[in-house]
């Protein structure tokens, strides 16, 4: 009886060994990811008071829920840019991109522009006329940047509205209409990149250790 005990007690352990080893194994099979801060082209206060950490951290979510990427979070990003003295200005061309992502030791990198991010009036097409409301417009363009050969892999653009708005937003750089424009309009224009990014699956000819 003991005999036939220790015998199950040794399959167990084997089990457990070799579901650890194959989630370990899957785990190292998904890709690395770095999110970089995106670029403000819409040149508004709402980036400069938690806009840019907030699209960053909603990118970032969503990679995560895709479940095909080891993602890095945006602290742990911060913190190891700073370990290798790194900053980013400008566009990031195809050297730089390379140095990055070996750096940071990232299979990928996604980055992009907020190209628009606020209120416009809508009026009667032609007729120079004002209706009195305005819209409010999110438009942003996003990159997949291959960290080894430095190419882009994909690209898209983005662009979300609401039907029309009458709050006052920025007034002051910042507060309740901030946030709520960015749970309206910023955030599912994010969502809907990323959707993109799953269903044309860029990545689908990545190897472990490439």
């Amino acid at each position: 009886m003991r005999q036939f005990r220790s015998i199950e007690i040794i399959l167990t352990a084997l089990v457990f060994t070799l579901l650890i080893g194959a989630g370990s194994a899957a785990a190292q099979a998904r890709p690395k990811i770095a999110v970089l801060e995106f670029k403000n082209k819409a040149n508004n206060q709402w980036w400069w008071h938690g806009g840019a950490e907030a699209a960053q951290d909603v990118f970032i979510t969503e990679l995560v829920k895709l479940d095909k990427f080891i993602v890095i979070d945006r602290e742990q990003l911060e913190e190891l840019m700073q370990e290798r003295n790194l900053t980013l200005s400008g566009e990031i061309d195809q050297k730089a991109a390379v140095k990055i992502g070996k750096l940071l030791g990232v299979n990928y990198l996604l980055t992009g522009a907020v190209t628009e991010y606020g209120t416009k009036n809508v009026g009667i097409p032609g007729s120079g006329i004002s209706a009195g409301k305005k819209e409010f417009v999110a438009s942003v363009n996003s990159q997949l940047i291959d960290a080894k050969t430095g190419n882009v892999i994909w690209s898209r653009a983005e662009t979300n509205k609401t039907d029309s708005v009458k709050v006052s937003v920025f007034g002051v750089g910042g507060g309740v209409d901030d946030n709520k424009m960015f749970d309206k309009v910023m955030k599912p224009t994010i969502v809907n990149l990323i959707t993109n990014l799953k269903t044309a699956n860029p990545m689908r000819t990545f190897r472990p250790g490439s």
